[in-house]
């Protein structure tokens, strides 16, 4: 084995789960960002833990709102990944931008896109300064799923987003 720097990890546990986290601004608008790190951390009760970094507009609107909603998209969002994880939606109403379809869910006013595979409506419970990044503990609320769409994932460290294949 050979020692390498965590940034390069990712490229060793591919295909890694990709997702948008869906929160809602002060003008009832959606935002979404791109989210790679996250993970269940309980299903008795249903815990989820995601890690935001410091300049993101999402930390903001968490901080006022504590639901959430992670989404894990389907392939054909590839391009909406990419694009909603380079830009801020500080200023962009990404949702009408990017040109996504969005779907209510039950018991949340936080939409996800259409092409959904599995929703976490979240709320967060406790953060943790992770330097460069902050951890959220979140307790879920609801869990939704449509079998019937392909999740994309991000591949050799996120550098290509495609469906995983069974080998």
């Amino acid at each position: 084995m050979k020692e390498i720097k965590i940034a390069q990890a990712p490229v060793f546990t591919s295909p890694n789960p990709m997702t948008f986290i869906c929160s809602k601004k002060a003008n009832g608008k959606m935002n979404m960002a791109t989210l790679a790190f996250w993970t269940y951390a309980s299903t008795n009760p249903g815990k989820i833990v995601f890690s935001l970094n410091k300049e993101a507009y999402t930390l903001e609107l968490l901080a006022k709102n504590k639901e959430v909603v992670i989404a894990v998209p389907g392939v054909s969002l590839a391009g909406a990944l990419i694009a909603c994880g380079t830009s801020s939606g500080r200023d962009t109403d990404k949702v009408e931008k990017f040109g996504i379809e969005m779907q209510k869910l039950d018991g949340t006013d936080i939409e996800v896109p259409k092409d959904t595979r599995l929703a976490i409506v979240a709320d967060v419970c406790e953060t943790v300064d992770a330097n460069d990044h902050v951890l959220h503990i979140c307790n879920v609320k609801n869990v939704f799923a449509d079998e019937s769409v392909e999740a994309v994932f991000g591949w050799n460290g996120y550098a290509e987003l495609a469906a995983a294949q069974k080998k």
